[in-house]
């Protein structure tokens, strides 16, 4: 009888072959789990802002795609209308010879212009009109991942300078992350439905001086420890490292962000003007949907705690799988819009294709309707579509390729 039960079960365990690796995205030749970015320019806000045709000072951002129509003119709005343009937001004081040559480019014309001078700065560009102050450094960088192969570690890396001041590096894996409110009272409105996990990545920083970096650019991600045996004989391990999370400081060695959510750190560069940094973005997990991390990352001439370290601050960073163009995924920019002002709950209820499957479920005394609010008062959804500019439906329908895998694509 044991004989006959045994036979059985060996039976059945090898009628049970799968081991899940067609859940599990797989490396692709089109996108690879490795890549490198080249150098980083440390860039300050009003830079940013004249990118996006904001008045200094203002609150900054990044995103991949600008306006490439209207034509941004400086000087007076009447002026400016009656030739067809748009009155810029960012002004020049001062400066005629650099006005001239700003003056009617649009947004990506603008970018594009930095990108080939490098500086907004009248002098430097009176002494050089043709000069390239950045040496080719772009202000920021939005690209794509793969899954490495196994047993290798993925990711990308790249270098910056030191200012001999704090420099703030952040990274946004896509798409964005949130916590479910699951309890029936004292429920906090925003977080009623559930997060779509599976189109959520996850990078780590780390960073150190060049000099330290063990892996090799665009081949193998390495780290930044040393090696050194004591006076006893004993293999003691060095930590070069330089870029300390939030949660390092209160005594969590290691300490990073979770999936969809933007990590960030401090690094002094302090008696290190000109001395090379290298970042390493390890790969912790991409997206199960299609296998392509995308990610959006800057680094800024300030100390993080003086920067916007928000969702908000890299804007637009869940793109189309494509080794040619970076452009956003469709309606994740209004799912992104829609964190960053509090409406997460409103735009799952009109756009429930974009967040968890579970709805509100057995929630009580709670209902979509309740959601949709325009001036304090309850409204059809159409209505505060229309209100609020957050809905889908004028979108294009994105497929998810069939091949998985991860990019690097051109990189803006």
């Amino acid at each position: 009888m044991i004989g006959i039960f045994s036979v059985m079960f060996l039976g059945g365990l090898s009628g049970c072959d799968r081991n899940a690796e067609d859940l599990v995205p797989q490396p692709s030749s089109d996108f690879p789990g490795v890549i490198e970015i080249g150098e980083l320019e440390v860039v300050d806000g009003d830079t940013l802002n004249f990118f996006l045709d904001q008045q200094r000072g203002t609150l900054s951002h990044i995103q991949p795609a600008l306006d490439n129509e209207a034509e941004l003119l400086l000087g007076d709005a009447d002026a400016a209308e009656a030739e067809g343009g748009i009155a810029s937001g960012y002004e020049f004081t001062g400066c005629p010879e650099l006005e001239a040559e700003i003056n009617g480019l649009t947004a990506q014309e603008r970018r594009d212009w930095y990108d080939a001078h490098g500086t907004l700065d009248c002098d430097e560009f009176i002494a050089s009109p043709d000069g390239d102050y950045n040496n080719d450094a772009r202000p920021y960088y939005y690209g794509q991942l793969g899954r490495s192969p196994e047993l290798t570690q993925g990711g990308a890396t790249f270098t910056f300078k030191g200012t001999g001041e704090d420099v703030c590096i952040i990274v946004d894996p896509e798409t964005v992350f949130w916590n479910q409110s699951i309890i029936n009272e004292g429920y906090q409105a925003q977080y009623l439905y559930q997060d779509l996990f599976s189109d959520d990545g996850d990078l780590d920083i780390f960073a150190g001086m060049s000099s330290y970096y063990t892996g090799s650019p665009g081949v193998e991600i390495g780290d930044f420890k040393g090696f050194y045996t004591d006076s006893k004989g004993e293999l003691v391990e060095i930590q070069y490292g330089e870029c300390f999370q939030t949660g390092a400081s209160q005594g969590m060695t290691d300490a990073h962000a979770g999936r969809g959510t933007t990590e960030y750190c401090t690094v002094a560069t302090d008696q290190q003007e000109g001395v090379e940094f290298t970042v390493v973005l390890e790969t912790f997990s991409v997206p199960l949907d299609d296998g392509v991390l995308s990610f959006g990352v800057a680094v800024m001439n300030e100390r993080c705690p003086r920067v916007d370290t928000s969702e908000c601050f890299v804007r637009q960073e869940s793109l189309v799988p494509s080794t040619v163009s970076n452009q956003p995924r469709s309606c994740t920019d209004k799912l992104e819009a829609a964190q960053c002002g509090g409406q997460l709950a409103s735009f799952c209820c009109a756009n429930p294709q974009m967040c968890g499957e579970d709805g509100l479920g057995d929630r009580e005394n709670v209902e979509c309707e309740d959601l949709l609010v325009v001036d304090e008062q309850p409204v059809e959804r159409s209505e505060w579509c229309d209100s609020t500019g957050l809905c889908c439906e004028d979108d294009s329908v994105i497929e998810v390729e069939s091949e998985s895998g991860g990019g690097g694509g051109p990189g803006l």
